[in-house]
């Protein structure tokens, strides 16, 4: 049993992981109308440049997780920070949407490790009972960074410009290394990077680790979950600047930046709501499985008032709306990654990657189909009503897989 200081302070360090991780590629988000107007790009040009960024993190999130779980995690983690961080700093570089388009592309590659990484991290440290928690905090570190991007990078845009703002958010990245190298040299620590035997002797097992999950209904319901929560997490991250742009006629600047800012701090409570609300609701002596499927009705529900958004006759009712929407899709992110973590117990990493890049790619094509929709059409009516459709199915496919029946997917055999 590690300390309470031990697992909540690494709890912390993947906590301001998925900071850097969203503010990184939310950076071309925030700047998304600036960037526009001095490249002259439609919304077609930008919608690929947010959709190449998921197929590459989608195509590597496949061939990640098995990495991860096979080697040490403290200097994978280590090098995918570092690399991404990199990578972002470097987009500041770009002279037209061709070198955007790589930047973007090399940034989903550097960045596809986080999540399967946090999750094997958190599956090794806390009990099954402080998992929801832990996978709430952490991953409010998503929304933190949203929250926090529109002052930062605005702020930066206005006094030295969009390259800068690249540069700055990217060189971020350095001092989380240098803090996770020395926080993390704990010899006590070394089973959380490498493993027990078990774990290690299961892992040689790998290839059979795909053909037992497919034949799991677990994963399949999980999957679900997974192609309809990620592509409405990423249309609010992307395209929230652009609509109130468009939309609502607001330019880049601090009006827009409280506006974003009071809209992603809905996604950061409903992160930490998760958890909070379904822990609570268990020692009222509700089973796990009835507090969970409690909450994430409770966030379909706030999430479906997405399709007000589009009628709302004043900014102030778009935003309101918007908060209910991204306080609900905050509480099924962390849902999901919950569900992801009993996928399978041994492989942790590579069925959360395998989870997360199915959704990522599906989340691309729904990027590349926002932003074709919103230049045919010049109204983003249908993208909002098609988040509040998927958040009703995925209230479905989650009651089946927060079912007491439904089976984790059987382990690979060494």
């Amino acid at each position: 049993m590690r300390s309470f200081w031990t697992k909540w302070g690494l709890c912390f360090l993947l906590f301001l992981a998925a900071i850097l991780n969203y503010l990184n590629r939310q950076t071309l988000s925030i700047l998304a109308p600036t960037l526009q107007h001095q490249m002259h790009m439609g919304n077609e040009a930008l919608g690929w440049l947010f959709a190449v960024f998921y197929y590459s993190y989608t195509l590597f999130q496949f061939a990640v997780g098995p990495v991860l779980d096979r080697f040490n995690l403290r200097w994978c983690f280590a090098i995918a920070v570092l690399a991404w961080s990199l990578v972002s700093g470097m987009t500041g570089l770009a002279t037209g949407f061709a070198g955007l388009l790589v930047f973007r592309f090399l940034l989903g590659v550097m960045e596809s490790a986080n999540w399967p990484a946090s999750l094997r991290i958190v599956a090794r440290v806390f009990p099954p009972e402080e998992r929801a928690l832990a996978s709430g905090i952490f991953t409010s570190g998503t929304s933190v960074a949203a929250l926090i991007a529109p002052g930062v990078i605005l702020g930066i845009l206005a006094v030295a410009g969009w390259r800068c703002a690249f540069a700055a958010v990217g060189s971020l990245g350095f001092f989380w290394v240098a803090l996770w190298l020395y926080s993390t040299r704990k010899p006590e620590l070394a089973t959380v990077w490498s493993g027990t035997p078990e774990e290690r002797q299961a892992a040689q097992g790998q290839g059979n680790i795909y053909g037992q999950m497919v034949r799991s209904r677990q994963f399949w319901y999980v999957l679900v979950v997974a192609i309809l929560v990620n592509p409405c997490l990423y249309y609010s991250v992307n395209w929230l600047p652009t609509y109130f742009a468009q939309a609502r006629g607001l330019q880049p600047g601090r009006q827009l930046g409280w506006i974003l800012t009071l809209t992603y701090l809905a996604l950061d409570l409903g992160n930490i709501a998760c958890g909070a609300v379904a822990l609570w609701l268990t020692r009222l002596s509700f089973s796990v499985e009835s507090a969970r499927r409690i909450v994430f009705l409770l966030a379909s529900v706030c999430a479906s008032a997405c399709a007000l958004v589009p009628f709302a006759r004043t900014t102030s009712g778009a935003v309101l709306a918007l908060v209910f929407v991204n306080f609900g899709l905050g509480i099924w992110v962390s849902m999901y990654l919950v569900m992801a973590q009993a996928v399978s117990r041994t492989h942790v990493s590579t069925a959360a990657g395998t989870l997360s890049g199915f959704g990522s790619l599906v989340g691309a094509l729904a990027m590349w189909a926002v932003g074709r929709i919103t230049q045919r059409t010049g109204s983003f009516t249908i993208p909002m009503v098609s988040v509040a459709v998927a958040m009703a199915v995925s209230a479905i496919a989650g009651w089946a897989a927060s079912r007491p029946s439904a089976e984790p997917a059987p382990e690979a055999k060494a």
